[in-house]
């Protein structure tokens, strides 16, 4: 056993998985490199640690989250095969360890990339993005991580096709489920071994021991995110009660103070997703994705591009209006001084007498005066106007063209309907809206070409708005597919998933016709009605038959019953000569009725035969001839010659030898 001795794990689980060296080891479980016998290929064997183990409510949950993240199947999501659990020993006790056996995955963790400093800011993006993809799908299917640290997540090395189109390796998310069954276990964040690495990653409602959804992930993906970009956690402190103490009350830096070239744009992105509020952060992976992407190429949140003029307009806008509401200001001054003359009209006569209008230069005839005085508060009052309209239209206008430069262009909606999920995205792309993409079961529309969009076809909508597109996923009850008997494990899979459905367990049964290893059905049965996506278990064969009862049958019941199309067994026959059983009656059989055989195993019967009668030997003459001429006995009838000869050969009786002596 190796390495893995004090795990107690045996050198074969489950009769089918060879378990090999240690590859990882963690708080929760160990992973093990490990052989599928019974499909001939590499695999990973994550297995529950003893501590755990121990707990039956822990082991429970583990279970229960394996089996739904098996369920997952996804690019970016690393595939469980099987889950289980074997017999170990515990100190004193006997506990039955869980086990899940997952693809292998041959790489290297955004951890240790991370402390290689081998991640650039293109390739943080893209990294980003395949784990917002990952969550977003698992979101989908009703899982939620809890753990995204950059040691859950694998980068494989780059495909001919990445370094042809300048992309990083792709990105797998591991350790699924595992943080909801110590959650719902009782570990809480005091425990060192459940936080020790995840603390930096925490979100504040889960730090608060409150109930988490999706958008918990997106917090920590954003942590992540924040340190690819950055270099650094967005938090640092000594303990991890320090740690999670910054993410519930302290607000992190920009990442562009830690790395040059940083687009604003980022900046925001990644602090809007670091929101302590969860109604200020993003509702989905989604939303976070596509603005993720919409940053990295200098387009804001909003949908709008960063435009180094745009602030100078804006200025510009400030400055006129500055302007006008200087000039308004103006012309309420000079209103006001206006009106401490006596208003604009005729009442002004109240204030002077006509000597005081004199005095001014109005001349001596007072009547003059008067006059000249009304048409001179009627200029002002005027002049007074003309400035107000002036400004308001001053306004009015750079309030206008400010609105236009700012103004964002709608379009209607085009049709999708009916096309491909690429074609869609394409055509929506083109014209600047958000995209959020959503499955649904479609008799009628083909799998993977759009049934709907949201905001439907037709309507206008803002550029930046944000278009859910729903995308076929195919029938929502499929045909279990046929021809599945007599074929290879694998095959079946492959056949199940290309049909639309998750191969389940596998079992094993016995059969008389169906080569050991080879499928003998599937459960829902092949031709049957079964939901898309939905488990169909494998059902194998041992390659084994049960041996009948076959003591007291006759010989041909007894041959007909091996030969039957439930067992058929070949068949030796041995001759018995007894009298103490029927004759023609079977008294033995070479198998007990009830075991296990391989099938096309011979079975040998030995079946009754009678004694052959005994002649009565010749009276004693006084003639001396018949005196010297001994009786023979009679010779048993021999047995079939397609049959054995027989075991107990009948041997003359005593009394006929000495009456042969006489």
């Amino acid at each position: 056993m190796g390495e893995y001795m004090d795990q107690q794990v045996p050198t074969t689980i489950d009769e089918r998985y060879e378990v090999g060296s240690v590859i990882g080891s963690g708080a929760m479980a160990t992973v093990y490199e490990a052989v599928d016998t019974r499909l001939g290929r590499k695999v990973a064997l994550k297995v529950l640690r003893a501590e755990h183990a121990q707990d039956a409510i822990f082991r429970a949950r583990f279970q229960r989250e394996a089996e739904a993240v098996a369920a997952l199947n996804h690019h970016s999501i690393v595939g469980v095969y099987d889950t289980g659990a074997f017999e170990a020993t515990a100190g004193s006790s006997t506990v039955s360890v869980p086990f899940m056996v997952m693809e292998l995955v041959q790489g290297t963790t955004l951890r240790e990339l991370l402390a290689q400093g081998a991640v650039t800011q293109s390739d943080a993006i893209n990294y980003g993005v395949q784990i917002l993809e990952a969550l977003e799908y698992s979101h989908g299917a009703g899982i939620i991580h809890r753990d995204i640290k950059p040691a859950n997540v694998m980068v494989l090395p780059q495909t001919p096709e990445d370094v042809s189109l300048g992309d990083p390796g792709q990105v797998k998310v591991m350790d699924f489920g595992i943080a909801r069954a110590a959650e719902e276990a009782g570990e809480t964040l005091t425990k060192a071994n459940t936080v020790m690495g995840t603390a930096r990653y925490i979100s504040p409602e889960q730090a608060r021991g409150e109930t988490v959804d999706a958008r918990s992930d997106v917090y920590s993906a954003a942590c992540v995110i924040y340190e690819m970009l950055a270099g650094r956690s967005p938090f640092d402190a000594p303990t991890n009660v320090e740690l999670a103490g910054k993410h519930l009350s302290e607000i992190p830096q920009p990442p562009s103070v830690f790395a040059d070239n940083l687009p604003p744009a980022l900046d925001h992105v990644v602090l809007k997703g670091l929101s302590k509020n969860t109604s200020d952060r993003y509702q989905s992976a989604a939303q976070f994705s596509a603005d993720l992407k919409n940053a990295a190429s200098g387009i804001s949140a909003g949908g709008v591009d960063d435009d180094p003029t745009e602030a100078t307009t804006v200025f510009a806008a400030t400055g006129l209006g500055a302007v006008a509401a200087g000039a308004t200001a103006t012309g309420r001054n000079r209103e006001t001084e206006e009106a401490g003359l006596g208003s604009f009209f005729d009442s002004a006569q109240a204030e002077y007498t006509d000597e005081e209008l004199y005095g001014y230069g109005y001349g001596q005839d007072p009547e003059t005066a008067r006059k000249k005085r009304r048409r001179s508060a009627w200029g002002k009052a005027l002049t007074t106007l003309l400035i107000l309209l002036l400004a308001a239209f001053g306004i009015g206008s750079v309030l206008y063209y400010n609105a236009k430069l700012n103004e964002v262009e709608k379009h209607m909606i085009p049709a999708v309907q009916g096309m491909t999920q690429a074609e869609a995205e394409t055509t929506l792309r083109n014209l600047n809206y958000t995209l959020k993409f959503e499955e649904e079961h479609s008799d009628e529309i083909e799998k993977g070409r759009v049934i709907k969009t949201s905001p439907v076809t037709g309507l206008e909508a803002e550029e930046g708005t944000e278009i859910t597109v729903t995308v076929s996923s195919g029938p929502s009850m499929l045909t279990v597919p046929s021809n599945l008997e007599g074929q290879s494990e694998q095959y079946v899979r492959e056949a199940l998933a290309e049909a639309g459905f998750v191969a389940g367990r596998t079992t094993t049964v016995n059969s008389a016709t169906v080569p050991n290893g080879m499928v003998v059905g599937v459960n829902p049965a092949s031709d049957e009605m079964a939901p898309a996506e939905s488990t169909v278990d494998i059902i194998l064969s041992n390659g084994k038959v049960v041996v009948p009862g076959l003591v007291g049958l006759t010989r041909d019941q007894a041959i007909a019953t091996l030969t039957g199309p439930d067992t058929l067994l070949s068949t030796n026959i041995e001759n018995v000569t007894t009298a103490s059983q029927p004759a023609g009656t079977v008294i033995s059989q070479s198998a007990a009725a009830g075991t296990l055989i391989e099938q096309g195993s011979t079975v040998t019967i030995r079946v009754a035969v009678a004694p052959a009668p005994t002649v009565a030997p010749s009276a004693v003459t006084s003639t001396p001839s018949a005196s010297t001429q001994p009786t023979t006995p009679a010779t048993p009838t021999p047995s079939s010659q397609s049959e054995k000869p027989q075991e107990e050969a009948d041997q003359p009786s005593a009394e006929s030898s000495d009456a042969g002596d006489q």
